[in-house]
């Protein structure tokens, strides 16, 4: 497959990833300047996408903040480097108390080609599982929990729980384990059915098992289930030490982004 303009590609993520994605297990609202959706459970709400202009930054932001309210209790703002009024927003975002999530990059690449640069087997002594119950994602939770001790990794694991009860289409999950069945890396992938881009997120490895090509069998697996399903593109939004990995099997940098997210208060009780 021949490589794709990087800016064509990009235009394509974002209509499809930001503005009129189908994330898994959320409730979709399309709004003229914003894009938001909002896990079933009420736990976080994703601003994925939005097109204002600088000087309707602050007045949106103090909207979507009152808006989230007695729908979700955290409100997280994906702001890409080349969003429209990048610069305005994240101050207004800092000025209002949201916390700003490290760096990463927007990596993709065509599925085809990954496929190709990948080794013929990977993972070692691991063997990667796909994860179909809810009780397989308790795996998750130990996994991040020792690779991020302290981050809220119960809030993801309870909604990507509710997600396989619901059985949704659009999320698929994979843990590598030992000869042991001790769990030691988690790899999962939005698609939804029809979709170009597959996205690859939740990477994480167990620090006694790094350097051991638990990354690579992650990537072989979900790989090989995007190319099933039938995504033409993967992409990922990559840490500063995936970065030089995944550009060895082909991925580009598109953007970068960072995380904004702010807890939202439970609303007062009407005092009559």
């Amino acid at each position: 497959m021949t490589t794709p303009d990087p800016q064509a590609l990009l235009a394509l993520y974002d209509d499809t990833m930001r503005r009129h994605a189908h994330p898994a297990g959320m409730v979709t609202e399309r709004l003229p300047h914003l894009s938001r959706y909002t896990t079933s459970s009420g736990s976080q709400r994703f601003i994925m996408w939005h097109g204002f202009d600088d000087r309707d930054a602050e007045h949106c932001v103090d909207a979507e903040m009152t808006a989230v309210r007695g729908h979700a209790s955290v409100l997280m703002w994906k702001l890409y480097a080349h969003d429209r009024s990048h610069d305005a927003l994240r101050e207004a975002l800092l000025a209002r108390g949201f916390d700003e999530n490290d760096p990463s990059t927007l990596m993709a690449a065509a599925v085809d080609t990954v496929r190709a640069a990948l080794p013929v087997a990977a993972g070692g002594p691991l063997t990667a599982r796909q994860l179909t119950t809810v009780r397989d994602l308790d795996a998750y939770q130990a996994i991040w929990d020792d690779i991020w001790p302290g981050a809220p990794n119960a809030r993801y694991v309870n909604d990507y729980k509710s997600r396989i009860e619901q059985g949704d289409p659009g999320v698929v999950f994979f843990a590598g384990f030992t000869p042991t069945g001790e769990g030691v890396t988690s790899g999962y992938m939005f698609h939804h059915p029809g979709d170009p881009f597959a996205l690859l997120c939740g990477g994480g490895t167990k620090v006694a098992w790094r350097q051991q090509h638990a990354y690579t069998l992650m990537l072989s697996v979900r790989a090989q289930a995007a190319a099933t399903r039938g995504a033409r593109y993967l992409a990922v939004e990559a840490s500063a030490e995936s970065r030089p990995i995944l550009a060895r099997l082909g991925f580009q940098p598109l953007s970068t982004l960072m995380f904004y997210e702010k807890h939202i208060a439970a609303p007062s009780a009407t005092v009559s």
